[in-house]
């Protein structure tokens, strides 16, 4: 029975309620069809919760109705069919993701005001420094970030910072990127973002780089996921974003480019001359 619980449970992380879930597993171990009368009776459930539930499941390819004396029985489809649903519910997300900044944008055009407001916004946690990250796809042509220790996993899941870097490519983001560190790892198989990859090494007698920041358009976004602090803000005003990237720029000049070994981000300092 606890397996059953635990089954329940991750087919609920797949987007079923758990109405939807305990019938889909009671209509899988069942050989034959049942009507919605012995559903909601073996299950000790109201017939209007089963009407809904199943309604659902037929949208999601995850039952069949068949045609009975008495009206509709409903039978479970192949195992397979969650997958084949899952997957088109998450190529939905994604393109729905991709067209999101967009449509904030179109959004912020209509507020109300007629000249320009600062803003500061203040992140806790990593879903936090996500949100960060995630602004940072409005950027136009260009992405400048003062790098730390670590990629966008330290603080996201792969998929979703792979995600990410597809949509950068997509937009033909060109991202500059300053850091301490002499080299770096594979950490994508989203390998045309390397293309658009600066990546350059900065002496920490010049510059030591103890907060991860980013700017783009009109946004400073500084933040810290190291320590036990995780936090970050970010500032919306388009002469400090201006005079960040002036800054930034004139520290590209005093920084040595890494050469890129690997398709997948591998780079490392090029040897100094003695």
């Amino acid at each position: 029975m606890s397996d059953l619980r635990q089954l329940s449970a991750q087919l609920r992380r797949y987007g079923l309620s758990d109405t939807e879930s305990r019938i889909y597993i009671f209509l899988l171990r069942e050989s034959h069809e049942l009507s919605v009368v012995q559903i909601a009776r073996t299950l000790k459930l109201g017939r209007t919760p089963v009407y809904n539930a199943l309604d659902k499941l037929e949208e999601k390819g995850l039952i069949s109705r068949v045609i009975s004396g008495n009206g509709f029985n409903f039978a479970a489809t192949s195992p397979d069919h969650l997958e084949q649903y899952w997957n088109t519910q998450t190529q939905n997300t994604q393109r729905l993701t991709e067209r999101l900044p967009s449509i904030v944008s179109a959004l912020e055009s209509m507020t109300a005001g007629s000249g320009y407001q600062s803003q500061v916004n203040y992140f806790t946690g990593r879903r936090g420094i996500e949100q960060i990250t995630y602004n940072s796809l409005k950027a136009q042509n260009d992405l400048y970030i003062y790098e730390i220790n670590s990629d966008m996993t330290a603080f996201m899941k792969q998929e979703t910072a792979e995600r990410f870097r597809q949509i950068w490519v997509e937009r033909g983001t060109t991202i500059h990127q300053l850091t301490n560190r002499t080299e770096f790892q594979d950490f994508t198989e989203v390998e045309q973002i390397i293309s658009l990859w600066d990546i350059r090494h900065i002496d920490p007698k010049i510059l030591k780089i103890d907060f991860e920041t980013v700017i783009y358009n009109d946004t400073v976004a500084l933040y810290s996921y190291i320590n036990r602090e995780v936090f970050g803000v970010e500032i919306k005003n388009p002469n400090l974003a201006q005079m960040q990237t002036q800054i930034f720029k004139a520290m590209q000049h005093l920084a040595t480019p890494m050469t890129v070994t690997s398709p997948k981000g591998a780079a490392q300092l090029p040897p100094q001359d003695s």
